[in-house]
């Protein structure tokens, strides 16, 4: 009995030092953290595939989807920033884990369509590999750039 009111009374301590959310905000964070990473592995096995196949690809009538891809890749990109950063700010701390995992897996997303388009267009479809190599590196610019924060919980609404 008494152990049951040490621990009562070590939960309501803990909850007062937000020590709890700090530790849920973490691991929410290396979960946002592992599922980056394996993004930027597929992407990468997909560039390092298209690299051996785009020999065959070389049709110069089709630059333009060149242009076009890496400028919406460009825009996917940059708007996942400002994306993550509209809603960090909407994270609550009553629902913090789907939100905050919702704040950074979109962006995600925006920043793989944006990232594999360029990349399958500039070597499956027409072979160019400055606008190929210049997507991937912009979409692991802006993933990395998305990860989540050490500061993020200080942006939480209570």
């Amino acid at each position: 009995m008494l152990n049951l009111f040490i621990n009562k009374e070590l939960i309501y301590i803990m909850n007062k030092l937000n020590i709890v959310k700090e530790v849920e905000m973490l691991i929410v964070a290396r979960k946002i953290r592992y599922l980056g990473l394996i993004i930027l592995f597929g992407v990468f096995l997909i560039f390092a595939s298209g690299i051996f196949v785009s020999s065959t690809n070389i049709n110069p009538h089709l630059e333009y989807l060149n242009i076009s891809t890496f400028i919406f890749c460009l825009a996917c990109c940059g708007f996942s920033v400002l994306l993550k950063n509209i809603l960090i700010k909407k994270v609550t701390a009553e629902k913090f884990e789907a939100g905050y995992f919702n704040a950074h897996v979109l962006p995600f997303a925006l920043c793989d369509l944006g990232g594999l388009l360029c990349i399958t267009t500039s070597l499956f479809v027409n072979q160019n590999l400055i606008y190929a190599s210049a997507g991937f590196l912009v979409m692991i610019g802006a993933v990395l750039y998305n990860f989540p924060r050490f500061d993020d919980h200080k942006s939480i609404r209570e």
